[in-house]
């Protein structure tokens, strides 16, 4: 199965959904106001962060992918150990620049949400 068969939402889940996004303690990810992935696009580009939530983890996944590679070449990250154990699989930058993150949600590693 290829990532686009893998990351199409069944009549179960939800489409996913992209978030502002902020670190907190422990490696929290914490997500903000909804967004358009034109928006998720211009905050990393601005250096922020954004977060991929909702979806299954393939579709988040996938999303958080698309998002990255409209903003340069990028490669995908585990969750790093030394942020925390709350720590959510990402992808980056290769060249470090733009910094930041497009983190996504999987079924086991959730966002923390804004109070």
């Amino acid at each position: 199965m290829t990532d686009q068969q893998t990351a199409q939402p069944t009549a179960s889940s939800p489409p996913p959904r992209i978030f502002e996004a902020t670190l907190g303690s422990q490696g929290r990810v914490v997500r903000g106001q909804e967004i358009s992935e034109a928006q998720a696009v211009l905050i990393r580009l601005a250096n922020g962060h954004i977060v991929v939530c909702e979806g299954t983890g393939a579709a988040n996944r996938q999303l958080a992918k698309q998002v990255e590679s409209q903003v340069g070449p990028y490669y995908q990250a585990p969750p790093h150990r030394t942020a925390g154990r709350f720590a959510l699989p990402h992808f980056e930058q290769i060249a470090k620049a733009p910094p930041g993150h497009s983190f996504y949600e999987t079924e086991n590693r959730k966002a923390a949400k804004n109070p």
